[in-house]
């Protein structure tokens, strides 16, 4: 199609089937992204995607993509990602090998009622800041007192999303079910104050240690009675 309107194929950014996938309607946008971290002032971008209909945008780059500053963004996303190691694992995360389930209670089904209610700390990965002390907490539920002054009802939002952090302490579970056991479980403290448990992925479990400095990235946790669920997991610095 490209060649058909006459571009060369330099022109024509990569879709990152081989390093990402097929990323369905996600593809086009970060194709864009991905041209835009190589583009200059003046650049003009065609951008057009299909499927359910199509669209088409033409965009020119101004003199304010100078001014974004260093970011991860697509190439450092793809620097940073960690190859499967055999195929067994690559089987378990596609769910193409039957596993025999945890000797565990059913896991129950997820409310949307109360994901609705608690979007701000699930979803957007908001604690709260108690404005007397200035002591950072995250709760799924967040409290009306302040774990460390006690003062009552005095609280400002805070975000955690972008905030760094250290293992204070971890596990390894060998018991619960999961697509790359062990199941590592650390408490983390974070940069500026708070401490929370999470699960740690994209690690090596024989790397694990205390003071380990990781960062929080939004994954999906489980597909439950036609509900995805989505929290925040730890990762270990890129």
């Amino acid at each position: 199609m490209a060649a058909g309107l006459g571009f060369d194929p330099s022109q024509v950014q990569d879709p990152m089937f081989m390093t990402v996938g097929n990323t369905g309607s996600a593809l086009a946008l970060m194709m864009l992204v991905a041209a835009l971290e190589e583009a200059n002032a003046g650049d003009r971008v065609l951008l057009a995607s299909y499927g359910n209909g199509a669209d088409a945008f033409e965009i020119e780059v101004t003199d304010g993509i100078g001014k974004l500053g260093e970011r991860r963004g697509i190439r450092k996303h793809l620097e940073s990602k960690r190859m499967v190691k055999n195929y067994e694992t690559y089987l378990r995360w596609r769910d193409l090998l039957t596993l025999e389930p945890a000797r565990r209670p059913e896991r129950p089904p997820m409310s949307i009622s109360e994901l609705w209610r608690e979007r701000r700390q699930l979803l957007a990965f908001y604690g709260q800041k108690c404005t007397n002390c200035g002591t950072p907490q995250y709760e799924v539920r967040p409290g009306r007192v302040c774990v460390v002054c006690q003062a009552k009802d005095q609280f400002e939002p805070y975000r955690f999303a972008d905030k760094k952090a250290k293992v204070f302490t971890f596990t390894q579970d060998m018991l619960q079910s999961s697509n790359d056991p062990p199941n590592t479980a650390v408490v983390v403290d974070f940069e500026g104050g708070g401490r929370g448990m999470f699960d740690l992925t994209d690690r090596d479990p024989e790397e694990v240690e205390v003071e380990m400095p990781v960062e929080m990235t939004f994954r999906k946790l489980y597909f439950n009675r036609g509900v995805h669920n989505y929290f925040w997991k730890a990762r270990p610095v890129r």
